[in-house]
């Protein structure tokens, strides 16, 4: 199983079309692993990206939600990449913006081999609707793995997180969804979340018989 490094990140390009996909190879040639990172507007992705790559503002955080509408591109010590993929369900976005987001991502989802996981960040004190399901039916569909990352645990009290986290799963109903609770501000999950991407990562680099 590979030890990646979770430090020195940096950004690459951003993107809203597949033939501006960057293409970063490792030493020996290979193609970078790559981990897309999802959900929907002001759910805390930059936030959640810097604590993983203990960088305080690479990924910059707007002050608008939904105004990025851009698929971002990082390396992670010139072993990973990860994508920053633009959020969803903020209203107040123009109409023809909003339009545009379903065919950006399933363009990505369907039309990128290197893309090994899914991470599906997910507001805990939200329940979810059809748009949140309709991004993880594109993953199934794609066949992409896909870890449910609960974020903000800090706005909620113990009991209300395990009965959150319940109703969450139940309206998902999906098998074997693997999911982690995080919190920037608490310290909360990062050790978790990245065994469970160096999980899915030699999952996915496992031949079928």
């Amino acid at each position: 199983m590979v030890k990646y490094i979770f430090k020195n990140a940096r950004f690459i390009t951003s993107a809203t079309q597949r033939k501006a996909y960057p293409i970063i190879k490792n030493d020996s040639g290979i193609e970078l692993p790559e981990i897309a990172v999802a959900g929907r507007s002001n759910v805390g992705k930059s936030s959640l990206l810097n604590d993983l790559f203990q960088s305080r503002d690479l990924v910059k955080t707007s002050s608008v939600p939904g105004k990025t509408q851009l698929l971002n591109f990082f390396t992670l010590n010139d072993e990973l990449m990860f994508v920053d993929l633009p959020g969803y369900g903020y209203a107040k976005v123009p109409i023809e913006v909003r339009k545009k987001w379903g065919p950006m991502i399933q363009e990505y989802l369907g039309k990128r081999p290197q893309l090994n996981v899914v991470l599906f960040l997910f507001d805990i004190r939200r329940l979810p609707n059809e748009e949140d399901q309709q991004l993880i039916e594109w993953a199934a569909q794609n066949n992409k793995s896909l870890i449910l990352v609960l974020t903000k645990v800090d706005k909620v009290k113990s009991n209300e997180k395990a009965a959150n986290t319940r109703k969450i799963l139940q309206a998902f109903n999906c098998e074997n969804l693997h999911y982690v609770h995080y919190s920037t501000t608490k310290n909360v999950g990062r050790k978790e979340l990245i065994a469970l991407l160096i999980d899915a990562l030699a999952d996915e680099a496992t031949p079928e018989n």
